[in-house]
Order: structure tokens, then sequence, then C-alpha cells
């Protein structure tokens, strides 16, 4: 990996960011929509479009609103309407994406055998993944259903025709090290995946607000000189009925597209607009942004301070390779001059009538002691 800038297009980029409530829990009808965003975004032009973090299918506000017993009928729905990743749903959005001549950044709960994981999958403009990768720490309550990302999840940046495309997931945005090793890969648009969120309620902490959120984004533009697609669902009145989200509003959307000097160009009209936001991406914009501020450039000390990767994977079972060591060598290997028969049976017997006859004219304590020892008695 390194920070050099790749496949820049000459011309300005067009793009699409989705702000859209999700189909909850129903992963047959978000599928369908999925395809039809995609295939909406590819007709008006667009090169690239943004999804929400878990937009397949829905983020769990269950986990927020309910006490731990309360949630496993909503678990187990959850966990048969996330995707696997060599679904028919994941197919049918790749086929979409290939019709469209697309790129997709999509937000999906990921289920791997009885594990689930927040993903972001790059598909390119032929139906091929580009890229997937999973939110590396779920926030907060989010661990009790999602599972860790492993080493590998720490590319998360690729090099397509229309530039170097990034992305991270929702309070990803607070890592400072996450996002350093994001800027580093030479980002130059980041796909900002949010579930929705709202002002402060009640004795809601600030940094879980869209506020704190938005501004959490504005920051990744500014530090990384890297074009934003902030993606983000919103909610109905039917959501909030069905899911019991943490926060009784309507609403929660706040998508927008960020330049790399912080500035907004375009942003969602309302919290409750469901569409997609257009926009182009003029990449003369990061060099003018980068011509200040290279935080991976020259505008860096890596001869103070540096950031060390660790890219393995640790697999839950890794076995001994032939040759090494395992307690069946431990047993020395049996006598091969006679055969087990005979040694277990007549050797032996031979052994202990020789062992008997030594003890003629021991005095009868002594003999008894010897005694114990052979049949196997203890002696006091």
């Amino acid at each position: 990996m390194n920070s050099q800038v790749h496949g820049d297009p000459h011309e300005p980029v067009k793009v699409a960011v989705v702000q859209a409530e999700p189909c909850w829990f129903d992963v047959e009808a978000a599928t369908q929509k999925t395809c039809d965003l995609i295939a909406e975004a590819g007709a008006n032009s667009a090169k690239l479009i943004a999804f929400p973090e878990l937009w397949i299918p829905g983020y769990p506000n269950f986990i927020h609103a309910m006490a731990a017993k309360e949630t496993f009928p909503y678990i187990i729905k959850y966990y048969r309407n996330s995707i696997d990743i060599e679904s028919k749903h994941m197919e049918s959005i790749r086929l979409a994406a290939k019709n469209a001549q697309i790129m997709c950044v999509l937000g999906i709960s990921e289920r791997h055998r009885g594990s689930l994981y927040m993903a972001q999958t790059f598909i390119g403009p032929h139906g091929d993944i580009l890229l997937h990768r999973r939110k590396f720490k779920p926030t907060a309550q989010e661990r009790i259903l999602f599972g860790d990302a492993s080493g590998d999840c720490i590319t998360n940046v690729v090099s397509t025709p229309i530039g170097r495309v990034g992305g991270l997931q929702c309070f990803e945005h607070l890592q400072p090290l996450l996002k350093y090793n994001t800027y580093f890969q030479g980002e130059q648009i980041h796909v900002a995946s949010w579930p929705n969120l709202f002002p402060p309620v009640g004795k809601m902490p600030f940094f879980n607000t869209v506020e704190s959120c938005t501004m959490a984004t504005h920051t990744m533009a500014v530090e990384g000189a890297t074009f934003v697609l902030l993606a983000s669902s919103t909610q109905t009145e039917k959501g909030l009925t069905e899911e019991r989200p943490h926060t009784a509003v309507i609403g929660g959307g706040f998508s927008e597209i960020i330049a790399p000097d912080g500035r907004t160009l375009v942003k969602a009209p309302s919290a409750t607009f469901e569409g997609l936001l257009y926009g182009e991406l003029d990449f003369d914009e990061i060099y003018m942004a980068k011509s200040i501020v290279d935080t991976v450039g020259h505008y860096s000390r890596p001869d103070i301070f540096t950031l060390q990767v660790r890219g393995d994977v640790r697999r839950q079972c890794e076995y001994a390779e032939p040759g090494e060591f395992n307690h069946t060598s431990r047993f020395p290997e049996l006598p091969t001059h006679q055969g087990p028969q005979e040694r277990t049976g007549s050797s032996i017997a031979t052994s202990m009538k020789a062992g008997v006859s030594s003890l003629k004219g021991v005095s009868n304590h002594k003999k008894d002691t010897v005694d114990g020892i052979v049949s196997g008695k203890r002696c006091d």
C-alpha cells in the first residue's frame, strides 16, 4: 500500500449518494430496492453509488431499545435476512451494477457461517467484486450481534478507473489510526456509510448525535484531502412501529457530498428526504487541498511518527504441519524380535516365576513386603 495517486480521471466524475429507508428485515424486498436504486443512478449517468451502513437488512435499532433477553426473536429474523456473499441476492445486485455500468459501495450485514459482520462490498461496473471489508470493531451494543474484522480488512481502498475509492463505517470515523491508514492508501473518493441518526434526545451523549457524526465525517475529508460521500438511511412511521428504535423520531437522514477542503457540495433537503443525491467531483480540488495539507506526504514527519500496521489473519483453528510434535511420538516402538502375544503371555509369566523363586530364604516380614509390591498392594 502507498499514498500515490492512481487512476485520475481527466473529467469530473458524477456520483450518487443514497438517503432512503431500508426494507427492514426483508432481504428479498431490500435486494429489489437496491437494484432499483442502482438502475436509477446508472440511468442518470452516475459512475458510483454509495449506500448507508447495514443497508441490507437495515440497522438493528432493537439492540438499543430492548433488554438483551427480549432481542432473540429479532436476532433470529435479522440473521435470516442478512446476506451471504455467495447468495442469489448478492448475485442480483452484482448483475444490476453490471447492467447499469456503475460502481457500487454497498453496506450489508454479512452472514458467514454462524456469525454476522458489518461489511462494505465494493462492486465494479462489470459486476466484479473489487474489495470486501468488515468493520474492525462494532460499536457498543453492536457487539451483541456482530463480530470483528480480521487483519486482511486493513486494505480498504481500491484503484478504479474513476480514482481510488475507499470506505469506512459509522464510528470508524472516530478511529485516528484507522483513518490514517486509509489516507496512506491514497484515497480520493471516500464512502462514509452511516445509519440514521438524530439530534440530542434526553441524556444522549453528544458524540452519538447527527451533528457530531457530521463533523467527524467532514474531518475525514479535510485530513485526507478526499471527497466524501456520506450515505445515511432514514426512517418512516412504518419503520418506527416495526423496529422499535432507541429514539422515537421520524427521519434521521443526513446524507451529503463533501469536498476535500471540508465544504458541503450537496446536502439532502431534509432528514426525511428519500432518494438519491447527485454531484460532480473535480479532482483538481484534491490537489489544491493537498498543496496545503497532505497528512501522508509533505505535511508529515515519518522520521518521528509512524504507524505500524499488521494485516495478517488469525484463524480459529491452525493445524500443526506433518512432522511436528504430537503425543504419539512419546510412545517407544515395540520390540521387533517377538510377537505381542508372546510378550504379554508366557514371557511375563516367566519373569514373575523368577521373581518369586528369588524370595526363598528371605524372612517372612521381608517376603510379605516384596509380595506386596508384586501383587500391587501398598506396603507401609
